[in-house]
């Protein structure tokens, strides 16, 4: 450990904020541009360079779950097969879809960054918590001022023809609201995270239950995703003709699948592992207990222990809100209920960790592992709102138009209030435990 005791920290800069803010998006702008750049190299597709770097830059949205929107002279319901409620819209005149995602290996990137650029700007002041909280957090209006500035100012607008869906031409551009709030949030809880931890570090007589809560909530939550896309792998490898044989890089299904043609292959292969935790969110909430949903202009749960996809080779009905479970829903099979253990192993170990950083035992150790409990459910619920994604399309002919909307992904109350169970439970006795052997070891 560095002594800093003789050291004062350097005062608290704006310009350094807007400094720090800009690389953090310059580093994550740089991403969304290689990933652009090397699809156009691998499919060789017909747009050209400047496309590609303009795609490149419409990258940030789906690293921050700002919506790309799409607008057009296209049929809305034709487009996705009909599936969608309330997708009988007009056929001639201006559609526009909105898609939502956030790729969260990426967005974990842009977190740990701007964690890492609130921490430097916090430094160890010894100030109050709350105002290295806000030092911190300073880093996040150059952030999405940056991002509003992309939202604004790069447009795609090429002459596109796909049969009979799309006719003239169609515009891909970012939302411009969200694309200044959501990276604003995302920054300012990232900064002021890491201005926070500055201020526990630079304190040892401090609040260092709080510390050792984080700490051990953050491992519960990623060893939890961990496990979780380790459970689909085997998964995978066990059940190597059902649809779960598709969903990771595990089997040679998916490998058949997606390297029929190997260089576009390989760009899909890349942007999976960019989604991959995103799906690990999606599997760590129903085997705690929640449900992935769709919530919107529909209302279904399609995956939890009580409902549970049974495909069987036919396609899945339109959702029907209201209407009781099909043929194509039931329990989960014995065997995913192994999928229990990822929960139980992540709070115990997470509990365990908290109590060990806290060097407590007993009823102490119980106590802070079900505080840390409570930290990780909070991270559970952020997470889980990240990894949804959130879908807006309409159409408009003179006067009349129509639409919908619909949010898929993990259910965030169920998320947090079964990673609120779990971390309690677990955490409390991975706490204890770790309590029992830390007084043995003194002993």
């Amino acid at each position: 450990m560095t002594d800093t005791g003789d050291r004062p920290a350097p005062p608290f800069s704006y310009f350094a904020a807007v400094r720090e803010g800009l690389r953090a998006f310059g580093i994550v702008a740089a991403v969304g541009v290689a990933a652009s750049l090397a699809v156009w190299l691998l499919a060789e597709p017909a747009y050209g360079f400047g496309v590609a770097l303009r795609i490149g830059v419409l990258y940030l949205g789906a690293f921050h779950h700002v919506p790309i929107r799409i607008e057009g002279a296209f049929d809305v319901g034709e487009l996705t097969g009909g599936v969608l409620p309330n997708s009988d819209l007009p056929t001639q005149g201006s559609s526009y879809v909105e898609i939502g995602i956030a790729l969260l290996s990426v967005t974990v990137l842009a977190g740990w960054l701007l964690f890492r650029a609130g921490r430097r700007l916090a430094g160890s002041s010894g100030g109050p918590p709350w105002a290295s909280v806000l030092q911190g957090a300073a880093v996040a209006p150059p952030y999405a001022a940056a991002m509003l500035l992309v939202g604004l100012l790069v447009t795609i607008a090429e002459p596109v023809m796909l049969g009979r869906l799309v006719e003239g031409e169609v515009r891909v551009s970012l939302a411009a609201a969200q694309a200044f709030v959501f990276p604003l949030v995302i920054a300012a809880i990232a900064g002021g995270s890491g201005g926070l931890w500055a201020s526990l570090a630079s304190r040892p007589e401090g609040p260092a239950s709080a510390a050792a809560a984080l700490a051990g909530g953050w491992r519960m939550l990623w060893v939890g995703l961990a496990l979780s896309y380790a459970g689909l792998f085997v998964a995978g490898v066990v059940q190597p003709d059902e649809p779960v044989a598709a969903l990771t890089p595990s089997t040679a299904r998916y490998f058949e699948i997606v390297f029929e043609r190997p260089a576009v292959g390989a760009a899909v292969l890349g942007h999976h592992l960019a989604f991959a935790p995103n799906e690990a969110a999606w599997t760590l909430v129903p085997a705690a207990g929640g449900c992935d949903v769709v919530r919107g202009s529909d209302a279904a749960d399609f995956l939890c222990y009580r409902r549970f996809p049974e495909l069987g080779g036919e396609a899945i009905e339109p959702l029907d809100p209201g209407a009781p479970p099909t043929s194509a829903f039931g329990s989960a099979p014995t065997g995913y209920l192994l999928f229990l253990l990822v929960p139980a192993a992540a709070t115990v170990l997470g509990g365990r960790d908290a109590a060990r950083r806290r060097a407590v035992a007993g009823r102490s150790g119980a106590s802070v592992g079900a505080l840390a409990g409570v930290a990780f459910a909070v991270m559970l619920g952020a997470t889980a709102l990240l990894a949804g994604v959130s879908l807006v399309y309409g159409a408009t002919v003179g006067e009349r138009g129509g639409g919908g909307s619909l949010w898929i992904g993990p259910h965030v109350p169920t998320a947090m209030l079964a990673g609120l169970v779990w971390g309690m439970l677990g955490g409390a006795l991975g706490g204890a435990t770790a309590g029992v052997r830390s007084a043995a070891a003194t002993r």
